[in-house]
């Protein structure tokens, strides 16, 4: 079952992550596809250093054109300010391999949430397809911003759980 619903995000959120360019077109093919590779990675390297529980982003942005036929980056990542704006992350900076480590701001502004629960990966996929079918309807009544859209992991889990996709809109 699919929700969607417009929240404002109130606060910028910083965070920080593995990053790769990418497009959807080559995501298609296993042979070009950079996503997986870039989530087992994250696995593997950043997510033992992470709090249990701690949501986890995928977030999109450098968008080249729209959806379907620009590139645009992708940083498998965590939030990096708690809700004071202090940064927490010094000691795990230190216990980490910060190479190919990016920052980015998720900005304020007006997104459309789709939400759904279950086994990943095809749960993320399933949010995605229902993002793309809304606004590809003629009737649709926003308009994305292709500025930066995101996923975000509720209590980190990326096997089963759920994930809120949020599409920034204007």
């Amino acid at each position: 079952m699919m929700t969607s619903q417009i929240q404002e995000l109130s606060d910028a959120i910083a965070c920080r992550g593995l990053s790769v360019r990418t497009t959807n077109n080559a995501e298609i093919s296993h042979e070009t596809a950079k996503l997986g590779r870039l989530w087992q990675k994250f696995y593997q390297n950043h997510v033992s250093h992470l709090e249990k529980g701690e949501d986890i982003y995928g977030i999109y942005h450098n968008y080249e054109s729209d959806d379907l036929v620009g590139a645009f980056d992708v940083v498998a990542g965590w939030q990096t300010t708690n809700e004071q704006g202090e940064a927490e992350q010094s000691d795990i900076d230190t216990t980490l391999n910060m190479d190919n480590v990016v920052e980015v701001t998720i900005p304020a502004g007006k997104y459309l949430v789709f939400s759904e629960k279950g086994n990943m990966p095809n749960t993320v996929m399933n949010a995605w397809e229902k993002a793309w079918e809304y606004f590809n309807t003629a009737d649709c009544e926003h308009t994305r911003t292709f500025a930066v859209d995101f996923e975000r992991y509720i209590d980190g889990n990326l096997e089963y759980g759920q994930v809120d996709l949020y599409i920034g809109i204007e």
